[in-house]
């Protein structure tokens, strides 16, 4: 059995119960080493530790669908939640353990942190990611287009090529008005927690790979 799990936004504390359960029990864990890391605290001792990175990925998680066809207790780790901007990498685990329908555990994404932080509603904004592979265009326009209908939107930028500061500057370029307020958050819930409020206008600076943007309402 093939568990794919969201371990939150970085803050091993703030895992769903029945996830902590299931990493204490796993015979295998898996995932990238930085996701790992912040949930080692609550692993199986015992559990086969399988890190992978970009590169090996498809390799590592064939090893994943071995031991689960094995019969052992398999848990792959995600960042946040799965269902946040983790499903090219669900699709990877589909493809490369050769076992469809792993079971989903959601955790708490950084989104909801972000959207806790600055009072946000998601019935009153949209959430879009642009950390994805393949063309953002019709993304970028969505963003516009919600913006300019009132939305809010929470926002995780694309390292490094479509960053706060990229974001801020083409959404100006589209007509959304420069006094527009922007949060930004780096490393939500770590210990190195970082947040700035600013306006399109002022949001210039490099911000880590790990960030995301609360983009306030053009009406308020």
């Amino acid at each position: 059995m093939i568990y794919a799990v969201g371990i939150g936004p970085g803050d091993p504390d703030m895992l769903p119960h029945k996830t902590v359960l299931l990493l204490q029990d796993a015979d295998v864990i898996s995932g990238f080493e930085t996701v790992l890391n912040l949930a080692e605290k609550h692993f199986n001792p015992n559990a086969v530790r399988i890190s992978m990175g970009y590169k090996d990925q498809s390799q590592k998680l064939e090893q994943v669908g071995e031991l689960s066809r094995a019969g052992k207790t398999c848990v792959v780790c995600f960042m946040g939640d799965v269902n946040f901007s983790g499903y090219e990498y669900l699709e990877r685990i589909n493809n490369d353990c050769h076992e469809s329908n792993p079971v989903i555990i959601p955790g708490i994404s950084s989104a909801q942190i972000a959207a806790s932080r600055t009072l946000t509603a998601f019935e009153t904004s949209v959430f879009l990611t642009f950390h994805k592979r393949g063309d953002i265009s019709q993304d970028k326009e969505f963003l516009v287009s919600a913006l300019k209908m009132g939305k809010s939107a929470i926002v995780i930028p694309l390292p490094w090529d479509f960053m706060p500061a990229e974001i801020s500057r083409y959404l100006i370029e589209q007509g959304i008005p420069s006094e527009t307020k922007v949060n930004v958050f780096e490393h939500l819930t770590w210990p190195e927690e970082k947040s700035y409020s600013l306006t399109l206008e002022n949001c210039k600076d490099k911000f880590s790979d790990v960030s995301i943007m609360v983009i306030g309402s053009i009406n308020n």
